[in-house]
């Protein structure tokens, strides 16, 4: 028997009427006169209130000269309240779990303010309840845990990058791992991106990086020395399959890939990809053109090692690559491990990706070829991209004179996505605009039902794609369809304003698609135990004020895994969760609330309810 059942329960209650708030509906001499009725209550205090000042002195008092072992609070209960009374109490020497809190007035005096009597009637049954549990409460030694220094990072886009690279400079020891086989996500294949007009991928310096003046400049990701930082590990063509443990101390199982590449070994030379004989559709291009089985995405990637495409390679059949290469760095036999990692803290980053146009069957995404998605202009413009920047037709390659794009395509739509994507309008002025500034003479129409530019100077944007020619036309498209004889799409629209129907002719039709959860999100959910919107987005603990914060102590959010967003917007989150990650990692240690429910196995109906 423990030493507390052993000793008489003495029970201190204590009566607040919340700053004589509810003295007017509860009668608190004859609820004193109650509770002085009940065994073991040794004693009764009376006040406003008991979680703060004199009143809290007043329970610690009690506490400390044994007048009692078990503490009954009727206070107006709130977060702070209940924590301040618990904490109090463990200062005074009382087994924290000894304590039991009831609100007389949010689930008493107020709603039955119309009815003093029967409230009062109400209060004592809640305080004989809250009475005899104290009675039954048995100590409970807290389980601590040290909070591991070191962080997971998942997602290797622009937010999960700049998430790194915080904590990485605050001295934590940070994974970083990314399912595709090169860090970048879509904002590497973005191009441009509002509202500097830079690139996309510019990240903020790591302080490690000793090349540059000062590390609060910024520098294209594949020259910043991201690679380099000492006590960053990156984890390429990975992802995570298991998550065990606690807040603070995290086992974490992730499925690594094969690249084929020794990445100690490889120097880089290109001669494997100059003799590999397979070429494979280049999804970092949008599939606009071929790459090598064995690739990198560009000269300068992260990581900066070779990979080989498993599904386009003929492996032992082929082995070129394996004769050229003059460090023995591919190995056609490597297999995929499992690593484990134990970390104090996992930010998500999973980013979004672009919705499946081909579900749109009047615009026949699947059936013409010269109808392409934003981010397929977007490599058509990049300099670097499988055009070399000329805007052309997919189905021939003749340069395309007149574009047209279709805003909120499977976005506000019921059938598909009932969101607005909030960056498409401003992705298809700024690709626009660049197609117009580069080719003056070229037609630019963008259909529309409303232009969304809400971020700064993202009105600019607007102004400008006008003064460039740029038409608008508010309707959306009902259908698009191929005039063989002209050589041209025509697409079909009501000019809501000029009300009038047009049939616009198009060398090129640019979808504005919708924005949709990263590839996995659900699975990756149910992983960490973290709840999803409707939209299929991860949930915040709180939109509003906890915007990177999850359910799950230690696991947070960052970028577009919550929902889609631009780059400084995805930034501005990434520094956040960086600080939110680093105040828990620096907390130091983690208690595990011990308290347990019992099960009544007569009445419980497995609804499985509990647990949310």
């Amino acid at each position: 028997m423990s030493e507390c059942k052993m000793e008489q329960t003495k029970v201190g209650v204590f009566l607040s009427d919340c700053g004589k708030q509810i003295s007017d509906i509860l009668d608190f001499d004859a609820l004193t006169g109650f509770v002085k009725a009940v065994p073991n209550v040794t004693l009764i205090a009376r006040g406003s209130e008991f979680w703060r000042g004199k009143g809290l002195q007043t329970l610690i008092d009690a506490v400390k000269s044994g007048k009692i072992n078990r503490v009954v609070v009727a206070e107006s209960l709130t977060k702070i309240s209940d924590v301040n009374i618990v904490q109090a109490v463990e200062d005074a020497g009382l087994n924290p779990y000894l304590v039991e809190v009831i609100d007389l007035k949010d689930h008493c005096a107020w709603p039955h303010r119309a009815t003093p009597a029967e409230a009062t009637e109400k209060a004592k049954a809640m305080l004989l309840s809250a009475i005899e549990r104290a009675k039954l409460l048995e100590p409970i030694e807290k389980l601590e845990f040290p909070v591991l220094k070191s962080a997971l990072v998942i997602g290797g886009g622009i937010a999960g990058m700049q998430t790194a690279v915080d904590l990485a400079d605050l001295g934590f020891e940070v994974n970083l791992i990314e399912k595709a086989p090169f860090l970048g996500g879509l904002a590497a294949r973005a191009g441009r991106f509002f509202p500097t007009d830079d690139c996309a991928i510019c990240i903020q310096s790591p302080s490690s990086d000793v090349k540059t003046i000062t590390h609060t400049s910024r520098k294209c990701v594949y020259r910043s020395g991201f690679s380099e930082i000492p006590n960053l590990n990156i984890l390429a063509n990975s992802m995570v399959v298991a998550v065990e443990g606690v807040p603070g101390n995290y086992k974490v199982t992730i499925e690594k890939k094969p690249r084929y590449v020794d990445a100690d070994k490889c120097v880089v030379c290109d001669k494997c990809v100059a003799v590999c004989p397979v070429e494979a559709p280049d999804e970092y291009n949008a599939n606009l053109n071929n790459r090598k089985a064995i690739y990198m995405n560009v000269p300068a990637v992260h990581p900066q090692i070779y990979v080989i495409d498993e599904d386009a390679c003929k492996f032992h059949d082929c082995a070129k690559c394996v004769e050229v290469c003059p460090t023995n760095a591919i190995d056609l036999d490597q297999k995929t491990e499992q690593v484990t990692l134990n970390v104090g803290s996992i930010v998500v980053a999973t980013g979004f990706r672009e919705f499946d146009s081909s579900a749109i069957k009047e615009y026949h995404y699947d059936d013409y070829p010269d109808v392409i998605t934003n981010l397929e202009l977007a490599r058509m413009i990049d300099g670097f991209g499988p055009t070399g920047g000329a805007i052309v037709r997919p189905s021939d390659g003749k340069p395309a004179k007149k574009i047209v794009f279709i805003q909120c395509a499977g976005s506000r739509d019921r059938r598909y996505n009932p969101y607005c994507s909030s960056i498409c309008c401003m992705i298809s002025l700024k690709n626009a605009s660049l197609i117009k500034e580069a080719n003056p003479d070229a037609e630019v129409s963008i259909c529309y039902i409303d232009i969304r530019t809400t971020g700064r100077e993202h009105e600019y944007y607007y102004e400008r794609a006008r003064d460039l020619g740029i038409k608008f036309i508010k309707g959306r498209p009902t259908e698009i369809y191929n005039d063989e004889e002209k050589g041209k799409l025509i697409v079909d629209v009501e000019d809501a304003l000029l009300k009038r129907f047009l049939d616009l002719e198009a060398d090129l039709v640019v979808l504005a698609t919708a924005m949709i959860p990263a590839e996995g999100t659900e699975g990756l959910a149910e992983i960490l135990g973290l709840d999803l919107e409707a939209d299929g987005f991860f949930k915040e603990y709180n939109a509003k004020l906890r915007p990177t914060e999850t359910k799950q102590r230690g696991i947070f959010l960052c970028g577009g895994a919550t929902f889609p967003k631009d780059a400084p917007t995805a930034s501005l989150h990434a520094h956040s969760a960086a600080m939110k990650a680093t105040k828990f990692l620096t907390s130091g240690k983690i208690v595990k609330d011990q308290r347990t429910a019992i099960i009544n196995e007569d009445y419980c109906g497995d609804c499985e309810f509990c647990p949310v």
